[in-house]
């Protein structure tokens, strides 16, 4: 009897799992992306996450798949899951405007890494060099660095393109002003009002960038009129408060100014620069206790605002190494990469399968069971973790368990060969090999000699000589120094005869 090892089954689960790395299939079903839409439409965010994410792993090309995937995930407040789907998508679909947009701008946000995002949106500029969104998210980051000459150069291009959009006009003209261009500056900004005339929320950021450039050209008092009419349209405006409170310092009016950096801070409690500018005003009115608390409370945001650069870094090239290493079969090396992702986004199931496939080939069976189940709670509809976790199962002789997830994982996606094989091996050692030729019934023709011969022993099994013969000739052609086809091909030709 013909039966091949669990282990070398369990190798071509892993080889074809590479082709598709981190991205295991689902459920071809493609109702789930318009549930998945219905669902976040109407704020269902955990409903929506589930279905977008069969969605998703069953069309990993797909870019409303991950885009609407990615969003789920930024509204159940898991941005760096979001970050690391779009970048794993990106390394597969480099060239994708909608998804490379948003992942700058996650890397900007999010992640904390400004580098990254300028890269992005630069390349974004280049993709989709019509579109105004990159150019104004660059120029952001140019004015962001005080490097206002670029900041024109990419905002000009910016107005080409929305030339009725105020906050771009308002934004030119605060670069320009940087760089003593006052005359275009203050047309630019004539504009930006006048365009932002009904629309709230872009006049208080004319407002604002108004204000910053009179208070930046000496002229505060202005600057705090500028700021004072922002409220109108923003009385929310974090910014704003601490805009208006540098003025007032100026003005050392400091209680005015005390004021509004403290309205800053409730408003917007993981800013920086409120903080920072109270140590000041404490410290010109003397009160050193409220400038050493702070000044704590300076330290204490930058700190994490260093930790959060420090994680996305991390999380990035753990999996960028992580997968990597697993491509290459480097498993022991893989599997702490993946432990990384795991102990800080704990919910990231993708990484899950690759644990699991590493545990398994480093003869980690029990660690490699729990990784695999893991991930199928996540995913219950895998084809592929329902057929890597079977052929683990068969791998430990726990033949009746594997059985049920390698026949579910054959019923979710017919094209898993490896999957067949393994569940036909397993019906020929409990004697069925009825059912093991209608496992491989798909694959009579297969150029893949492990399974013609097991179609031949289970031909052989049931009686069927001939067809047997054909099976194993079949794979003597594929590789003529077989010994195990050499033998089969004697037996059945032994009984063959027996029968005649």
């Amino acid at each position: 009897m013909v039966l091949w090892p669990a282990t070398a089954i369990f190798s071509g689960v892993i080889h074809g799992a590479q082709a598709v790395i981190a991205k295991p299939r689902a459920s071809p079903a493609t109702n789930h992306l318009a549930a998945g839409r219905e669902y976040g439409r109407k704020g269902k965010w955990i409903e929506a996450e589930r279905e977008l994410s069969i969605y998703k792993n069953a069309h990993p090309d797909s870019v409303d798949g991950i885009m609407l995937y990615a969003e789920a995930l930024i509204q159940l407040s898991q941005p760096f899951d979001a970050a690391l789907e779009l970048q794993k998508f990106l390394q597969t679909h480099p060239d994708s405007p909608r998804p490379l947009q948003l992942h700058a701008s996650l890397a900007e946000n999010t992640l904390k890494d400004s580098p990254l995002a300028q890269a992005e949106w630069e390349k974004a500029t280049k993709l989709s060099p019509n579109n105004p969104r990159p150019w104004k998210a660059l120029a952001q980051i140019y004015m962001d660095q005080e490097n206002m000459s670029a900041a024109v150069t990419t905002l000009k291009r910016a107005a080409q393109l929305a030339p009725n959009d105020a906050v771009v006009l308002a934004s030119l003209g605060y670069a320009h002003g940087q760089t003593s261009a006052i005359k275009e500056a203050e047309g630019e900004f004539a504009k930006a009002l006048e365009l932002s005339k009904g629309v709230a929320q872009d006049r208080a950021l004319v407002q604002m960038l108004h204000g910053r450039l009179l208070l930046e050209s000496g002229r505060a008092e202005k600057s705090v009129e500028a700021f004072t009419a922002l409220f109108k349209f923003n009385p929310n405006y974090a910014l704003g408060y601490y805009w208006r409170a540098r003025a007032y310092q100026q003005l050392n009016s400091l209680a005015a100014a005390e004021s509004d950096a403290l309205e800053s801070i409730r408003l917007d409690a993981n800013g920086r620069e409120a903080p920072l500018l109270l140590v000041s005003v404490y410290r010109k009115l003397g009160n050193a206790e409220k400038a050493q608390e702070y000044a704590e409370t300076v330290k204490r945001l930058a700190d994490e605002h260093e930790s959060q650069q420090a994680k996305g870094r991390k999380l990035r090239n753990d999996l960028d190494q992580a997968e990597h290493l697993l491509v290459n079969g480097e498993f022991a090396e893989a599997a702490p990469r993946y432990e990384s992702i795991l102990q800080i986004l704990p919910n990231y199931y993708e990484a899950y399968f690759g644990l699991g496939m590493c545990y398994a080939q480093t003869g980690r069976a029990g660690e490699a069971e729990a990784a695999f189940r893991k991930y199928l709670a996540y995913q219950p509809v895998s084809p592929d973790g329902r057929a890597a976790l079977g052929v683990l199962l068969l791998s430990q002789g726990r033949g009746k368990e594997a059985v049920p997830e390698l026949e579910q994982a054959i019923q979710i996606d017919p094209t898993l060969v490896e999957a067949r094989k393994a569940l036909a091996g397993e019906y020929l050692k409990e004697s069925n090999a009825k059912s093991a030729l209608v496992a491989l019934q798909s694959e009579l023709n297969s150029p893949d000699g492990e399974t013609q011969l097991t179609l031949a022993e289970a031909y052989r099994q049931t009686g069927q000589f001939g067809l047997a013969l054909k099976a194993v000739n079949r794979a003597l052609a594929i590789a003529p120094g077989e010994p195990g086809a050499n033998a089969l091909k004697q037996q059945i030709l032994q009984q063959q005869g027996n029968t005649k």
